[in-house]
């Protein structure tokens, strides 16, 4: 097999040199994808790769700063200014006068009502996005101006001034050429939506827009972004090139969002993680993340790399937590979950599985963000003494065969079954290390390991005792209501552990809605206090990202938050 690998490696290179869209050479970023992006259709796009490279293609009204992690305008000239009036709250944006499309048209507020008609409209493949933008209701036209627009939105939580701005905003004369829905108001598409199924217009623009050729067709694929797609081998590479006289570069000054560098990108496919190293080692490839620790270790201490590349260790919002089954009959007190708690020291899991790579937490609150984390938490720490007095306070007693109780008359032992995604080896020390702990402890505990799809299954069919997983989180949104509500803790609903209380539930309603930032710094503390004590998730770690960066770029831009890296601030030596 390591053969084989090599081999494929070999053929990548040879047909990426002789794919070359251009026989002059040209200055070019070249980044190690650890998998083909399946597919780059903006409303039905295959996985996080695939947005990574959409982000360079399509833009939105709004984004965010990897290097300051602060909200920016991009396709607004501005951030939107915001009025409320009863339970009603509007955003008004104005689109930047340079905006364009490829054809020389302008970025209008037509185009961002026919982009929401996208996200909200019937027989297109938009599920991801129809309920998370839900809460706008609306668009209103200005009658001075194609550039203004107001959204009306239902209610108001501060996160919706980053929302009302965070949706791709497509061409409409490259998606519905016929202007099929353009006299379909918003507000009729978000409400008759099912009606609306029926009607031919509708059924004529999805079956043009559900084609293949709108994933991958380097003549769809466009947007007002500042990179074209140029090729996609399957399996192989992704070349973007920047466009010829851009929009973005006639905006004066300059601002940081629409300052992009490089002339081209090479995303290289190598699925293998030796492969991707090896070509990183011969230089054949400027950028890799998520180095395995072993490799990453190694190529730190190698004089010749070190000269060739910067080795980045950073932190990010990936938090690897404990999940405990609170609708299991043998796990819904809380002691019991406490106890299972003392029995993951944070920060010998930092050392030996992670390297040293990882911030230990207490709460789902990145440390970093001192406004927000409660600092009089403490992180799990290994004491099976304590973990024996909080199991004998739940009702277990010690035998010889373990610990028992009798739950609903009928004699249990605690015996539990721990599951993983298979193949990720972290998680499989770190189970490994609970089981030893447990072990020792006289509870039985079976390891896991289960594909991604069926993780989910046994999740939402609540089929498990434990489960290892990684929860992805960012710096701009604290409204827990969706995942851990207890009106979640049903079936169907994301609430998967039966996590919270009444008074949770209070918590978790004020955070959402509270602007003030001394008492939603408050809320949060203790709302992450609460959740240690019902300890219905335990978080043990945010996750860093190992990264490898060519030296001839200069001073790049390294950031928390995905992809962990700005391409567009890259600038290369030669």
């Amino acid at each position: 097999m390591r053969k084989r690998n090599l081999w494929c490696l070999g053929l990548l290179f040879l047909v990426l040199g002789s794919c070359s869209p251009s026989p002059t050479p040209v200055p070019t970023v070249r980044i190690r994808l650890a998998q083909d992006p399946e597919s780059l259709h903006p409303l039905s796009y295959g996985n996080a790769h695939a947005l990574q490279l959409l982000n360079l293609v399509y833009q939105s009204l709004l984004t965010v700063n990897l290097s300051t992690e602060k909200v920016e305008p991009l396709l607004a000239i501005a951030l939107p200014t915001v009025t409320r009036k009863d339970s009603l709250s509007f955003f008004t944006f104005r689109i930047r006068p340079e905006a364009r499309w490829d054809n020389g048209q302008p970025v209008t507020a037509q185009d961002v009502a026919f982009s929401l008609k996208l996200v909200q409209g019937p027989l297109l493949e938009n599920e991801r996005f129809r309920a998370h933008y839900g809460f706008i209701r609306d668009i209103h036209f200005s009658t001075d101006s194609l550039s203004y627009f107001t959204l009306e939105c239902s209610g108001y939580t501060p996160e919706m001034n980053l929302l009302t701005g965070d949706f791709f905003v497509f061409p409409s004369y490259q998606f519905d050429p016929e202007g099929l829905i353009q006299k379909i108001p918003f507000a009729l598409v978000k409400s008759k939506r099912d009606s609306l199924a029926h009607s031919p217009a509708f059924k004529k623009l999805a079956d043009r827009l559900n084609q293949a050729s709108f994933a991958r067709d380097t003549a769809l694929v466009k947007g007002s972004g500042p990179y074209q797609l140029v090729s996609w081998q399957s399996g192989q590479a992704v070349f973007l090139q920047k466009k010829k006289d851009w929009w973005g570069a006639n905006v004066k000054p300059t601002p940081a969002a629409l300052q992009v560098l490089p002339e081209r990108i090479l995303y290289q496919i190598i699925p293998d993680d030796a492969a991707a190293v090896m070509a990183l080692k011969a230089k054949q490839v400027d950028l890799m993340e998520n180095i395995p620790l072993v490799s990453f270790q190694e190529m730190k201490q190698d004089q010749g790399l070190k000269s060739s590349f910067n080795f980045f260790g950073t932190t990010t919002y990936d938090l690897v937590f404990l999940g405990i089954n609170g609708f299991s009959p043998l796990l819904q007190d809380k002691e019991t979950r406490q106890a299972l708690a003392l029995l993951l020291p944070v920060s010998q899991l930092i050392k030996t599985v992670q390297g040293g790579y990882a911030t230990p937490t207490a709460g789902v609150i990145h440390p970093k963000d001192k406004a927000f984390y409660n600092p009089s938490l403490k992180a799990q720490t290994y004491d099976p003494q304590k973990a024996q007095v909080l199991l004998k306070k739940a009702g277990w007693r010690r035998n010889n065969k373990g610990w028992s109780r009798t739950i609903d008359g009928v004699p249990s032992q605690l015996r539990l079954r721990i599951m993983h995604r298979a193949g990720n080896a972290a998680f499989e020390n770190l189970a490994l290390l609970f089981q030893q702990n447990a072990k020792a402890l006289g509870i039985p505990v079976q390891i896991q390991g289960v594909e991604g799809s069926q993780i989910s299954d046994k999740l939402n069919s609540r089929d498990y005792h434990l489960y290892i997983r990684t929860l992805s989180g960012n710096p701009f949104s604290y409204n827990f209501i969706p995942i851990w509500h207890t009106s979640e803790a049903v079936e169907g609903g994301r609430n998967v552990t039966n996590f919270g209380n009444p008074y949770t539930d209070r918590l978790l309603e004020k955070i959402a809605d509270e602007e003030n930032l001394i008492q939603k710094a408050s809320l949060l503390r203790e709302f992450q206090a609460q959740m240690q004590t019902e300890s219905n998730l335990i978080f043990l770690y945010f996750e860093h990202n190992t990264l490898a960066i060519s030296s001839q770029i200069i001073n790049p831009v390294v950031s928390s938050l995905k992809p962990g890296y700005d391409v567009q601030k890259f600038k290369l030596k030669n």
